[in-house]
């Protein structure tokens, strides 16, 4: 089976860009993280060599291991295996293949997958959590499974901040943007994921602009919204940052015109802050985003009406 890989360099760069989280990630919560990863891949790629098996020179795409190291990357450290597999199958099969396959996909598979499972088991993705291997604690999860129980909790920065309307003292923001804070497996450190944005701007394998129009929207609407919060500590707190990042600049289901990708990432922004703000759900970002893809293709047929009839004027 995997033989038939396709081979994309563009993919192969975006799993590069996700090494450093993936190390810093077994560091913080344990060996066991790997497990995770390794299994959505594993689905991912079956999933996919079974819609294309039959075709004619049919290969699975790079594509599916982005989107299954993507798809665990936003999972809890704690999220039972069987599930990840879950979040896979359902990523590839209901997000990509059944639109037609690779470049075909309105939504991004990975966000598919994620939001099934937390909205399928809220329990083990919204409530089990883990403290992760502090700086003093080398070589933490490189030598261990997991962590020990006595280290499980039910906060993160978001999840307490949805309770006590203010941000948490527990949790300070240089812990927060290097890592060292419960979270998804690749959520945590939100320097890691600026620096792998700068990678991929720079190898020209995503582009700029959804993510900077992303940003820019909720440092605004976090304003906007919490005007007594540091916005910028709530854009480091959460998946929105790795989804910005790794989500939004996903060639196939992102917009294609210029205005409209800044659109795009404007609603992204807002709809995130406005969910996380109004609704019961401490993140906001993969509804916000599904919710966006699915209004893009008339955002974007309305403003090539637009441009069309401005181009018979002229």
């Amino acid at each position: 089976m995997f033989e038939r890989v396709m081979k994309q360099a563009v993919m192969n760069r975006v799993l590069y860009a996700l090494i450093p989280m993936i190390v810093l990630s077994v560091y913080l919560f344990g060996l066991r993280v790997l497990a995770v990863i390794v299994i959505a891949n594993i689905f991912a790629a079956l999933l996919e060599y079974l819609f294309i098996r039959t075709k004619k020179n049919g290969k699975i795409t790079m594509a599916a291991f982005v989107t299954g190291t993507l798809v665990a990357m936003t999972l809890p450290p704690t999220i039972p295996l069987w599930m990840s597999a879950v979040a896979a199958a359902v990523a590839i099969s209901f997000g990509k293949m059944m639109f037609g396959g690779f470049g075909t996909n309105p939504f991004n598979p990975a966000i598919v997958g994620r939001t099934f499972v937390y909205v399928a088991f809220p329990q083990q993705m919204t409530v089990e959590w883990i403290r992760p291997f502090m700086y003093s604690d080398f070589p933490g999860g490189f030598m261990r499974w997991s962590v020990s129980e006595g280290m499980r909790t039910g906060a993160t920065v978001l999840g307490d901040f949805k309770i006590i309307k203010a941000l948490p003292e527990t949790f300070n923001a240089l812990d927060s943007f290097l890592g060292f804070i419960p979270g998804s497996i690749g959520e945590t450190s939100s320097l890691l994921i600026l620096l792998a944005a700068l990678y991929l701007i720079f190898t020209k394998t995503a582009k700029w602009q959804p993510m900077v129009s992303t940003v820019l929207s909720l440092v605004v609407f976090g304003f906007i919204f919490n005007p007594s919060q540091n916005p910028l500590y709530f854009l480091i707190s959460g998946g929105a940052l790795f989804g910005t990042v790794f989500m939004t600049t996903d060639p196939v289901s992102q917009p294609k015109g210029k205005l409209a990708i800044w659109i795009y990432g404007i609603m992204i922004g807002f709809l995130t802050v406005f969910i996380r703000r109004y609704s019961l759900f401490a993140e906001g970002f993969m509804f916000a985003l599904l919710l966006t893809n699915s209004f893009m293709p008339m955002i974007e047929y309305f403003l090539d009406k637009r441009g069309k009839k401005k181009g018979a004027k002229a």
